[in-house]
């Protein structure tokens, strides 16, 4: 049904909105959401559908946008990851704020799909940190699915979904039952987490970031698009800041100022200033 043509021509403005690449194997899969949001719209053909997206940007892109993510997350995903968060990354940036004048700390979860991965980084926080209340805590947690930001924002979980990845002593103290098969993430959790729709094309203003997660995120990228998000993250880490990509999900090499870090099957980047880099 789609033609090479029309591909060519919702891949262009797909990437140009969103910077999403997609490649010719990626064809049949983009038919098949067209095909969904077609009949949503009552549009008989791509082509008309493509017109209607144009006219419409402000909606109907957000919602197709919404159908070509696959916002597959889960409670402490990648565990040696959160472990070295917990063990490495925490630990020395608390040591370096209390010298600071402000006890603070801000976290930007990046692409965080249904909210699993900033209540992570909360719960994390509150275990670690000492004395919470004492410290200004931010976690900003950003995603370009509305629908996912929806399912963040009321933080009401499956309970098997809860139970299957949170510890029991992290469910106890974290999420209140609600009706014997929900969950719901606890008021002094929520309360560390900002959720807002973020285009990561475009910038968001937040900067003398602590960490950013952006996990399973760019593998949506090409490479151009990927090296210029790497330097935005560089631009919005405050000194010695730590950025935390996907298990699969590398630099490639890429002379990009970060350290490597890795503990254990967890890993992370380190942000060195440019004056330092090696």
């Amino acid at each position: 049904m789609l033609t090479d043509e029309e591909f060519r021509l919702f891949k262009g403005l797909i990437y140009e909105e969103s910077g999403m690449f997609l490649a010719e194997a990626k064809k049949d899969f983009l038919e098949n959401r067209l095909v969904k949001r077609m009949k949503a719209t009552n549009m008989t053909t791509p082509y008309w559908y493509y017109r209607f997206l144009l006219a419409n940007r402000q909606a109907e892109l957000l919602v197709l946008l919404d159908t070509l993510t696959i916002n597959e997350t889960s409670f402490f995903r990648n565990e040696p990851q959160f472990e070295l968060f917990r063990n490495i990354v925490l630990p020395e940036v608390l040591e370096r704020r209390k010298r600071g004048i402000e006890r603070k700390l801000r976290i930007w979860s990046a692409g965080c799909s249904t909210g699993e991965e900033p209540y992570s980084i909360a719960m994390t926080v509150l275990d670690t940190v000492p004395y919470p209340d004492q410290w200004d805590i931010r976690i900003y947690a950003s995603d370009l699915s509305l629908l996912s930001l929806e399912t963040a924002h009321r933080g009401v979980y499956a309970s098997g979904k809860v139970r299957e990845t949170v510890p029991a002593d992290a469910l106890a103290r974290y999420f209140d039952l609600q009706g014997g098969d929900a969950y719901r993430v606890k008021d002094s959790v929520r309360k560390l987490v900002v959720f807002d729709y973020h285009n990561l094309q475009h910038e968001n203003g937040v900067k003398d970031l602590d960490v950013i997660f952006c996990r399973n995120v760019m593998i949506y990228f090409d490479e151009e698009v990927q090296k210029r998000l790497v330097n935005k993250f560089y631009g919005c880490l405050g000194p010695d800041g730590y950025l935390l990509l996907g298990h699969a999900e590398s630099l490639h090499g890429w002379n990009m100022n970060f350290q490597f870090l890795h503990d254990n099957k967890g890993t992370a980047y380190k942000k060195i200033s440019k004056g330092d880099a090696i």
